[in-house]
């Protein structure tokens, strides 16, 4: 991992919140995708035992342009590849940043009960937007929690640099449109 980020996770204070392993886990995953290229996004999993079921990172550039590979698509991928039989009422999905109306809907499809974010997306984050789901969207989001994580504010903060100093999101974006009119390049 690149030595500047390497050094923002070993500065962390030690932990004393609830959420702290898992904001941690969010963060690494969140650099690994930034040094890939790709939004600087990390997601993971965690049974109601407090066990880590699956894990990932933004992953739409890094290979090739893939609209879906966002860090809670990889994990809900995993979920239904891989612990199908798991009983997704105790599940917790920890976000390092708030997710974006495609994952929303995918979470709520998925039967994901408990959102746990790290820093807010002011810019097309939709979790704390839900109120403007059409009816039948809504009453699958009835029973859903969506919340900040109870994680020390370092991490905190270290999920917003990450998307908002650490990466250029506009450069991003031109990558985006680029992808859609075929002029991506590998």
């Amino acid at each position: 991992m690149n030595p500047e980020y390497l050094a923002l996770l070993q500065q962390a204070p030690a932990s004393t919140h609830v959420d702290d392993t898992w904001a941690r886990l969010c963060c690494e995953q969140a650099l690994l995708a930034l040094e890939e290229g790709c939004y600087a996004v990390g997601a993971l999993l965690v049974d109601g035992a407090g066990e880590l079921l699956c894990s990932g990172r933004n992953q739409v550039f890094a290979v090739a342009y893939s609209s879906a590979a966002h860090a809670e698509m990889q994990v809900l991928d995993q979920l239904e590849t891989k612990h199908a039989h798991v009983d997704r009422r105790d599940l917790t999905l920890y976000v390092s940043l708030e997710p974006c109306l495609m994952c929303y809907g995918r979470i709520l499809l998925a039967g994901i009960p408990r959102i746990r974010y790290l820093a807010r997306d002011r810019d097309g984050g939709f979790a704390l937007r839900h109120g403007r789901l059409p009816p039948a969207w809504a009453n699958l989001a009835s029973g859903l929690s969506v919340v900040q994580a109870k994680a020390d504010p370092y991490w905190l903060n270290l999920a917003e640099q990450a998307v908002s100093r650490l990466q250029d999101r506009q450069a991003l974006r031109q990558r985006v449109t680029q992808a859609w009119r075929g002029q991506q390049q590998t």
